[in-house]
């Protein structure tokens, strides 16, 4: 265990994060999609987004994105859901998304781990999902996945979204 965590503080920093919170405006990612574009949250500008850090060696991973994926459907056209791997090898992180056959997610990825949103969100608890703005603020920070964590989100997000109630089927 303590091997692991020498681990993740070389790729990532250090384990104490990096004091991220409601209010702060969202580092610019450096991303790419799948087909090579670059990604940027200016290209979100006036969008509600709902990035979710994660990696193939993270196993609440595995099955947080299969649940996001079942519950982006219930606020289409309110906030996009994107899912940003952070594998330090971008093929890897390509295989690990198609292996979870992802419908409603967006995928990108950002592999550098000398990246400047990498250093920002210092995800210490994989995975990290923020809820931006459309201003570019993050108005909502969730560490980790458990079973059920879904309907909580939906929860938060019928209460930060503006003029809009969602229901759960």
């Amino acid at each position: 265990m303590k091997s692991f965590i020498v681990l993740v503080s070389l790729l990532f920093g250090s384990v104490a994060g990096a004091e991220v919170k409601k209010g702060d405006h969202f580092v610019e990612l450096d991303a790419k999609t799948a087909g090579g574009k670059h990604f940027r949250l200016k290209d979100m500008a006036g969008k509600w987004v709902l990035y979710t850090f994660g990696a193939s060696w993270c196993e609440p991973c595995h099955k947080e994105l299969p649940a996001w994926d079942k519950l982006a459907p219930k606020f289409a056209g309110k906030i996009l859901f994107v899912t940003v791997n952070i594998n330090n090898k971008e093929a890897e992180g390509k295989e690990f998304i198609d292996s979870l056959k992802l419908k409603h997610l967006f995928p990108v990825f950002l592999p550098d781990e000398n990246s400047p949103a990498l250093k920002a969100y210092d995800p210490d608890r994989m995975p990290s999902t923020f809820v931006v703005d459309p201003q570019g603020t993050i108005q909502l920070i969730e560490y980790g996945y458990s079973a059920g964590d879904e309907t909580k989100l939906a929860a938060k997000l019928s209460e930060v979204l503006p003029q809009a109630i969602y229901h759960l089927t």
